[in-house]
């Protein structure tokens, strides 16, 4: 079994599991205080993290016919956790949004808030599946 396809898998993994437990719970997808509209798109948009994560996950373990068709599924399966992830920086950059409300209730690593770690570190960890599968380990 090869090293970059667990690397990748868990990339997909804890893409799907990180996100289930920063989003499924009340202070998001089931606030109370949040309309249900809100709401309606919290669910949807982890749905739509997760379905990527298991499209990954089905790209990385079924049976590939040729070297061509490993690559792309290494490369398609790398780039999804990444695309999971980066939204968080861009929308930072939108007027009028904020990684937490106040006064703040995400603990800090290093000073930075903690859900910007996992959408560092987690897109880093996929790129490595990837550079390891490109030397073929």
């Amino acid at each position: 079994m090869r090293t970059s396809r667990l690397v990748l898998t868990g990339a997909a993994v804890g893409t799907i599991v990180g996100t289930a437990r920063a989003d499924l719970n009340a202070t998001h997808v089931f606030n109370p205080d949040w309309p249900p509209h809100a709401r309606f798109h919290g669910a949807a948009g982890w749905g739509t993290v997760a379905g990527a994560q298991v499209l990954a996950l089905w790209l990385l373990w079924r049976p590939a016919s040729s070297t061509a068709e490993l690559d792309l599924a290494a490369r398609t399966a790398a780039l999804l956790p990444a695309v999971a992830w980066a939204p968080f920086f861009a929308a930072l950059a939108t007027p009028g949004t904020a990684v937490e409300d106040e006064p703040g209730h995400l603990p800090r690593l290093a000073g930075v808030p903690l859900n910007l770690v996992p959408a560092t570190l987690v897109p880093a960890v996929a790129a490595l599946g990837y550079l390891l599968h490109r030397r073929g380990l």
